[in-house]
């Protein structure tokens, strides 16, 4: 019963969306679930073969980190935790690794200044040379990649350019459906996942949350919550009260009850082993 099509959006009419293709759609509740693209920075000469853009998704991650094997020299821009995860693997794997970072030191806005001196000491122990507070002004080469040329006019020589310079929401749907967006954290939601228009949700990476600590919208989510708030928003379609919609409600719900059924069950296995033990195995 589930139809699948190769389409996009061209118009909403009400509750009817017009395709590229000239179908028309009627819904009740529309859920967009467009995700995140890697951000492009304006570097000359990007779109040469051998340079990369990393967005957030797995499946890439391990596709590219496969040809970046088959490369002898490898530069990584960006030094965030995507970048220096890729870095220390391909060290490890013995590859010529340079990672360059604009910031004065790596993965700024995930750990402390100690950390990041540590992460540092650990990559050039393998091998790997660090560059900090450096932009790459151009992709040097004809067709592919031999070279970066710095901000500074240093060239760093390499044959495969990974750019992993964080992901934008793609938002572009919403500017179409007319519902209100930021352009770099994405389609604002409140805690059932509703936009502005109530029977239009917005799910992952294409969604700004809202970040209890900084007390900011936020679009960084990791696969799992990625996946929960799949399910979540699921379950609560047509019914926003289950739950309160609340997704840390719904996973402390589930968590708690899974150790109470756990509890239970080796009470009963327990009281049970002296005479008729049936051993239960674990959830």
């Amino acid at each position: 019963m589930l139809n699948v099509f190769y389409d996009d959006i061209a118009d909403k009419e009400h509750n009817v969306l017009h395709l590229n293709s000239g179908r028309k759609i009627e819904y009740e509740k529309l859920v967009l679930a467009t995700g995140s693209r890697a951000i492009e920075p304006p570097i000359d000469g990007i779109q040469r073969d051998g340079v990369m853009l990393i967005n957030k998704d797995p499946e890439q991650i391990r596709k590219i980190k496969t040809e970046a094997l088959e490369a002898e020299s490898v530069v990584i821009y960006g030094g965030g935790y995507i970048g220096v995860e890729l870095c220390d693997e391909l060290l490890r794997a013995g590859k010529k690794i340079t990672i360059i970072e604009k910031s004065k030191r790596l993965m700024p806005s995930s750990f402390d200044a100690d950390t990041s001196n540590k992460v540092k000491e650990v990559i050039e122990n393998l091998g790997g040379r660090v560059i900090l507070d450096e932009k790459i002004k151009s992709v040097l080469g004809i067709d592919a990649v031999t070279g970066v040329k710095l901000s500074s006019d240093e060239v760093v020589d390499c044959d495969f350019l990974m750019i992993c310079c964080g992901s934008r929401p793609n938002v572009d749907m919403a500017e179409k459906l007319g519902i209100i967006y930021d352009r770099d954290r994405g389609i604002l939601v409140d805690e059932y996942f509703r936009t502005s228009d109530k029977n239009i949700y917005a799910v992952g990476d294409c969604a700004a949350k809202h970040d209890f600590f900084a007390s900011d919208l936020s679009n960084v989510l990791t696969y799992n919550s990625k996946m929960e708030e799949a399910k979540l928003l699921g379950a609560n379609l047509y019914s926003v009260i289950f739950n309160r919609g609340k997704m840390i409600s719904y996973l402390s719900e589930k968590r708690n009850l899974k150790n109470r059924i756990k509890t239970e069950l080796k009470k009963l296995e327990i009281s049970n082993a002296t005479k008729e033990y049936l051993h239960l195995s674990g959830l």
